[in-house]
């Protein structure tokens, strides 16, 4: 594509980002590099690509090498970026479904309005502690039953942004009778806070060091209070990837239903909806990446 082209400017901008935050792909590129910093290195990711290229056809590599660091950082600066180019990135990183997928749809502007959601928290509420992981997937599910939230359950897949990552702190709706935690982990304090925010602790199976990973099942089970809800709302505070959710409505089921997006984790209208259509009595969004917002699904009996 030209250079200047916005869609160039956001995969970019996307290229770096998880190039310098997967922790698959920062190995790749590190491995080649003795400079360990903060920054990516250009040199060693253009080499990643070339060890890709030379594996596939030698004679050709041997060409392309003299230039493959130009083109590379005007590829991760967004001046400039080709299908070929973005061909090299995808296959040399071995990158997964899901990031191939949306650096295309970003590259080709076929990205949409739910691909990423971001910064619409107008204030913050006060946590009960900083935020020591990140999201890599996310799946909640909600049942409603008979016009009352029965139980949320979600499956839940953390990465750790430092040493000695031993809890998890689990935001859940007021209306709540009972957290269970299937695997994972198991339960530990409950806590209030941040203006009507409730939360329990899931202390972790062992302690995670800097980008390992945990799975998680856990789930929220609702008793009568729940009966007038007719909204579900999910928080992220830093980046989450690949969240998935829906709603199942058995037996009564809703005239109208809108996915939104908040200002607050509790309170207010949405700052943003759409009416949304249910398909065999149920209605699901997938966002691939929300940071500092609240998004969900509301109804009208």
């Amino acid at each position: 594509m030209a250079e200047s082209d916005p869609n160039v400017r956001a995969a970019g901008a996307l290229l770096s980002r998880v190039l310098a935050e997967s922790p698959p792909y920062r190995a790749k590129w590190r491995a080649l590099t003795s400079r360990v910093t903060g920054k990516l290195n250009q040199s060693a990711i253009a080499k990643v690509i070339e060890l890709y290229l030379w594996e596939q056809d030698p004679t050709g590599a041997e060409r392309t090498a003299r230039m493959l660091k130009d083109r590379v950082g005007r590829a991760l600066s967004g001046r400039s970026l080709s299908d070929e180019t973005l061909s090299w990135f995808l296959e040399a990183f071995e990158m997964t479904d899901t990031d191939r997928t949306h650096l295309r749809e970003v590259y080709e502007g076929r990205h949409t309005p739910t691909s990423e959601i971001a910064h619409t928290l107008r204030s913050r509420r006060e946590m009960i502690r900083g935020q020591r992981h990140r999201t890599v997937n996310l799946v909640e599910r909600y049942d409603v039953t008979d016009g009352r939230l029965n139980v949320r359950r979600t499956t839940h897949t953390i990465r750790a942004i430092e040493d000695g990552v031993d809890i998890y702190l689990f935001n859940h709706e007021p209306e709540a009778s009972r957290i269970e935690v299937a695997y994972g982990g198991q339960l530990g304090q409950s806590h209030e806070y941040g203006r009507g925010l409730r939360s329990v602790e899931i202390e972790l199976d062992r302690p995670l060091q800097k980008d390992e990973t945990s799975a998680l099942e856990y789930c929220a089970v609702f008793d009568r209070r729940s009966a007038g809800l007719t909204e579900v709302r999910r928080a992220a505070f830093a980046r989450a990837e690949n969240v998935d959710m829906a709603v199942t409505f058995t037996g009564r089921v809703p005239r109208r239903v809108w996915w939104c997006v908040w200002a607050d984790h509790l309170d207010g209208s949405p700052v943003d909806e759409e009416p949304i259509e249910l398909v065999n009595s149920a209605t699901r969004r997938f966002v691939r990446s929300m940071e500092n917002t609240v998004v969900g699904f509301r109804w009208e009996w």
